[in-house]
C-alpha cells in the first residue's frame, strides 16, 4: 500500500511515524498536532499514522508558536495580577465617588461578573475587556497618558493608586513586608516574594528553549531575547537599540552628558551607581574581591574575572579578521581597529583622530598652554606625567633595569 501523509495526503516523500517519533522537546508528534489542530488524534483510528518531512516542519514551528504564545502569557500574568490587586484596594475609593444606588448597582454587576467570568466592559482602543467598570477605568488611562494620582513629596505623578501609595514609602520609610529569613524588609509585597526566593532558590521561571529557570518572570523574559534576537528598546538620538531597558538607559546619558552619581569625597561624578562604587573604593582602599588561586585581590569583580584568567590561560574574545584571541574585550576592540582602520576618538581643537583613547589624551595636551606636572625636585614640568616620572629617576638614581 502506497504511503500517505496524514496532513498533507502526499505521496513519494520522506515519512514520519507521529505516535513513535518525538522532537527536541519530548513532545509526541501525534500531540503537537492536536495541541494545534484542536483535533483529537488516537493510534488506530483508521487514518495515516505518518507525516511528511514538510508537514512536520509546519508542525514543529506552529507548536512553538504556541508554546512561546503560551509562555510570554506566564511572563505577563504576575504583573497583570499585582495590577488587579491594585485595581481591588482601589475600589473602596471608587465606589465613594459614586452615588449610593451606582454603587449597590455595581457591586452587584461585580459578583455577577466573577461568578460567571463575563468581562463585559470592553476597551475601545484596544480588543482587551474587564469584568469590572473601575478595572476599565484604570485602563483607558493607558492609552490617554492620564496620571492623576500626584506625589505631595516630588513630582512624581502616576494612573493608579497604589503605584502611588507604593511611591510615597520610598519617602517615609515605610517598609512593612518584612523578611522572614533575615532583616531585609521592602514597600512592596511583590518584592518580598522575588527577595524570598534568594533564600529558598526557588526558579520558577523555566525558559521553553533551553534549560536555563530564574527566580524573576522580569528576567526570563531578558533571557528570551537572547533567543529570539529582539532589541525592543531603541535610542531615539541614533540607530543603537538594546535588550534592556536599563541599557538603553545608561546609554542615553552618554547623549545627555548626565552623570547623576557624584562622590561625596571628591568633584567626580559617574553615570552608573556601580562604577561610583568602585570609585569609593579609590578613597577607602577596600579590594573585596579575592583571588582563590593567589593573594591579588581587586576593587571591582571585573577585575578578579580577569586576572582568573591568567591562571586558565583563557581567551574569550576572538577577533572576527584573524585568529588572535584576548583575556578582555576592550583589548579586543582595540585590535579590530588595526583592521578596520576606525579611529573613534575625534580632537576637538583640530581634524585629528585616533584609534585609543589615551593617544587623544596626550595628543590634546599639545593644544593646551603651560606644563601640567611639576618636578617635586627641580623646577621643572612637563606635559605629561610620563615624562615627570623619568625626569625623577634622575634626581633618585631609581633606575629600571631591563632583561
Amino acid at each position: 500500500m502506497e504511503k500517505i501523509c496524514r496532513v498533507c495526503m502526499g505521496t513519494s516523500r520522506a515519512f514520519t511515524n507521529i505516535f513513535e517519533e518525538t522532537q527536541k522537546c519530548d513532545t509526541c508528534i501525534a500531540d503537537m498536532i492536536a495541541k494545534c489542530t484542536g483535533y483529537d488524534i488516537r493510534q488506530g483510528d483508521l487514518l495515516p499514522e505518518i507525516i511528511c518531512s514538510s508537514c512536520l516542519e509546519d508542525a514543529v514551528s506552529a507548536f512553538n508558536l504556541i508554546k512561546t504564545c503560551e509562555q510570554s502569557h506566564q511572563l505577563y500574568f504576575p504583573e497583570m495580577e499585582a495590577e488587579i490587586e491594585d485595581l481591588c484596594e482601589n475600589l473602596e475609593c471608587e465606589v465613594w465617588e459614586n452615588s449610593v444606588n451606582e454603587r449597590e448597582q455595581s457591586d452587584g454587576d461585580k459578583d455577577v461578573a466573577i461568578h460567571t467570568k463575563e468581562r463585559p466592559f470592553k476597551c475601545s482602543e484596544c480588543p482587551k475587556s474587564f469584568q469590572q467598570k473601575s478595572h476599565l477605568n484604570e485602563h483607558i488611562r493607558v492609552h490617554t497618558g492620564e496620571r492623576p494620582y500626584k506625589c505631595t513629596h516630588c513630582r512624581k505623578t502616576f494612573s493608579r493608586a497604589g503605584a502611588l501609595r507604593d511611591h510615597i514609602r520610598l519617602h517615609t520609610g515605610d517598609q512593612r513586608f518584612q523578611c522572614s529569613c533575615c532583616k531585609m524588609a521592602f514597600n512592596k509585597k511583590q518584592h518580598l516574594e522575588t527577595h524570598l526566593r534568594t533564600h529558598t532558590g526557588e526558579r520558577p521561571y523555566k525558559c521553553m528553549m533551553c534549560d536555563k529557570s530564574f527566580s524573576q518572570a522580569g528576567t526570563l523574559g531578558v533571557h528570551m531575547r537572547t533567543h529570539t534576537g529582539e532589541r525592543a528598546y531603541k535610542c531615539s538620538e541614533c540607530s543603537k537599540s538594546f535588550i534592556q531597558k536599563y541599557e538603553l538607559k545608561l546609554h542615553i546619558r552618554t547623549h545627555t552628558g548626565e552623570r547623576p552619581y557624584e562622590c561625596n569625597q571628591c568633584s567626580k561624578s559617574f553615570t552608573q551607581h556601580n562604577t561610583l562604587k568602585a570609585h569609593i573604593r579609590s578613597h577607602s582602599g577596600d579590594r573585596p574581591f579575592q583571588c582563590s588561586r593567589c593573594s591579588k585581590s581587586f576593587k571591582q569583580k571585573s577585575g578578579l574575572n580577569v586576572h582568573t584568567r591568567t591562571h586558565t590561560g583563557e581567551n574569550l574574545y576572538q577577533c572576527d579578521y584573524c585568529e588572535k584571541s584576548f583575556k578582555q574585550n576592550h583589548h579586543l576592540q582595540i585590535h579590530t581597529r588595526t583592521h578596520t582602520g576606525d579611529r573613534p576618538y575625534s580632537c576637538s581643537h583640530c581634524s585629528k583622530l585616533f584609534k585609543q583613547k589615551h593617544h587623544l589624551t596626550q595628543h590634546i595636551l599639545t593644544h593646551i598652554d603651560g606644563e601640567l606636572y611639576s618636578c617635586s625636585y627641580c623646577s621643572k614640568t612637563f606635559k605629561q606625567n610620563s615624562y615627570l616620572q623619568k625626569h625623577t629617576r634622575t634626581h633618585t638614581k631609581k633606575v629600571t633595569l631591563k632583561c
